[in-house]
């Protein structure tokens, strides 16, 4: 996200200075599903190609290189002028500090390590959550935010940079009770990024934890409003190659759902498998194309695989305003979960994490849109 900013100094010492930058994007579509939920459906939806949301960025030099730094980002659905998640800074909410050559220390509700360091040379970093994992299975469009989390981002080495993270359950008498934690390591050498990561999340009271598990359609165990007592963990691994306009990647995922009790048909350990590939060509400034391909298949209680394809194309009206067409298909084939997971049903196509499935094997969907970020 570029940021535009509307920035001010106030000299707090002789050899410090303190400056807060406000930011944010706004994105808006008009979408067209085949089915969803069993209808098709014409509809205006939000964020689509951009997280709609506004920020507020600050820094103070404390002196030798070290900063005190903070971000608050508020997430919102500009088609009906919500918060997201009823929360005020859904989309972080940090402070800590940042040293030239020790790295950066952050607290607060935030992005895990994988999110930072691999999500950003995926197709998804292209066109969003068309370009990703139907349900979001293995977090590759940011779907997780960890609360109560400490993390640190070491400094960039010859190309070579790493984070930690963990996320505090906050449970009396169980210190690992809800906790999460997580690493990624990424390595830049002229046009080559490697990055690899892994997450592991775990509610297992209240089906509450630090890591937010819940989604909203039939691809992932217990979706929409059930929650999960049980843990999560993925890994990842991705390359990106730039060449001139090209820009080409490749990933693979492994995201393991283990439930701590008996769901009914959500038994035990449910296990997807995903690779991923992605094109984007720059055909001049303004005007930029990408095609995407994600194969998805799940085993353990049911068993089911997903062929998703996805065209996007984006036109720069300037640096901050971009007009955006995409669209995606999904052919699912073998069965999931119902909501609670109680019973198997059969898998339904699924574009990424934009709606719920489709009630068929097949799910279709076109969008027109606008970002403008400041």
């Amino acid at each position: 996200m570029s940021i535009v900013a509307l920035t001010f100094s106030v000299p707090a010492a002789v050899h410090a200075q303190s400056s807060v930058t406000l930011y944010g994007s706004i994105d808006e579509s008009v979408a067209y599903y085949n089915n969803t939920g069993g209808h098709s459906l014409v509809a205006m939806q939000n964020g689509d190609n951009a997280a709609t949301n506004w920020g507020l960025k600050g820094k103070e030099e404390l002196g030798g290189g070290l900063n005190a730094i903070f971000t608050l980002e508020s997430s919102f659905d500009i088609t009906r002028g919500s918060l997201s998640g009823n929360r005020i800074f859904a989309h972080q909410a940090t402070v800590g500090l940042a040293d030239d050559s020790y790295g950066t220390l952050t607290m607060g509700r935030q992005f895990d390590p994988t999110v930072d360091l691999v999500q950003p040379i995926t197709g998804d970093s292209f066109a969003g959550p068309a370009f990703t994992t139907p349900g979001d299975a293995d977090n590759n469009d940011n779907s997780v935010w960890i609360n109560s989390s400490i993390k640190y981002a070491s400094p960039t080495y010859a190309g070579f940079q790493y984070e930690l993270m963990y996320g505090f359950g906050g449970i009396a008498g169980n210190t690992t009770g809800g906790h999460s934690y997580g690493a990624a390591a990424s390595y830049n050498n002229g046009g080559l990024t490697l990055a690899t990561g892994y997450l592991f999340s775990k509610n297992d009271v209240n089906g509450n934890g630090a890591a937010d598990l819940t989604q909203t359609n039939s691809v992932v165990p217990l979706f929409g409003a059930t929650p999960l007592f049980g843990s999560r963990q993925i890994f990842q691994v991705a390359a990106q190659y730039v060449v001139g306009s090209l820009t080409a990647n490749i990933r693979y995922s492994n995201a393991q759902y283990k439930p701590y009790m008996n769901y009914g048909a959500f038994n035990r350990t449910q296990k997807f498998n995903v690779g991923g590939a992605a094109l984007q060509y720059q055909f001049n400034p303004a005007l930029t194309g990408s095609l995407s391909y994600v194969y998805t298949r799940s085993s353990g209680a049911s068993s089911a695989t997903y062929n998703n394809f996805g065209v996007n194309g984006a036109y720069s009206l300037s640096k901050r305003t971009s007009l955006y067409a995409s669209v995606a298909y999904s052919h699912a084939s073998g069965t999931t979960f119902s909501e609670d997971g109680s019973a198997i049903v059969a898998a339904g196509g699924t574009v990424g994490d934009l709606a719920a499935s489709s009630s068929t094997r097949s799910q279709v969907v076109a969008i027109l849109g606008i970002t403008h970020k400041f």
